[in-house]
């Protein structure tokens, strides 16, 4: 994979996800999230593209727990504490969303049929959960 650092963390991940190949997915969704969003290099540098690749992996991770345990707020659950965890690093939720969303685009007829429609339904909600939070966030600031 080009931009795809091996780091330890993501060979682990990778090791955790089992026979899952996102690998592919991850490379597309990091290559259009920065090419959309350039200042996330200008601003995170290398650094910031590993962690985010990284990222990408836990949100895989996540999301085949979620789909071992038939369980959608697994997913939710995480969703929450990364929005808090990524919030507090500067980012916007709305980052988040759009990353789920562009997994989401390019998850598409990349894995098992089953599983990917469980991935899309644990995405969807994840992403509603995050909209949610936001308009209550927005609504008592404002």
């Amino acid at each position: 994979m080009n931009i795809l650092t091996q780091s330890s963390t993501v060979q682990k991940i990778k090791a955790d996800i089992g026979n899952l190949d996102v690998e592919p997915i991850v490379e597309k969704v990091v290559v259009t999230m920065y090419n959309d969003f350039p200042f996330l290099e200008e601003k995170f540098g290398e650094k910031g593209k590993e962690r985010t690749i990284e990222d990408n992996f836990y949100h895989f991770l996540y999301l085949n727990t979620a789909y071992k345990l038939n369980d959608t707020q697994t997913f939710v659950d995480y969703a929450m504490w990364l929005n808090s965890v990524l919030v507090s690093r500067g980012l916007k939720t709305d980052m988040i969303i759009y990353n789920f969303e562009k997994i989401q685009e390019n998850l598409t007829g990349m894995l098992d049929k089953e599983i990917e429609e469980g991935f899309l339904s644990y995405l969807d909600e994840g992403i509603q959960a995050l909209k949610e939070y936001k308009q209550e966030s927005e609504s008592e600031l404002g």
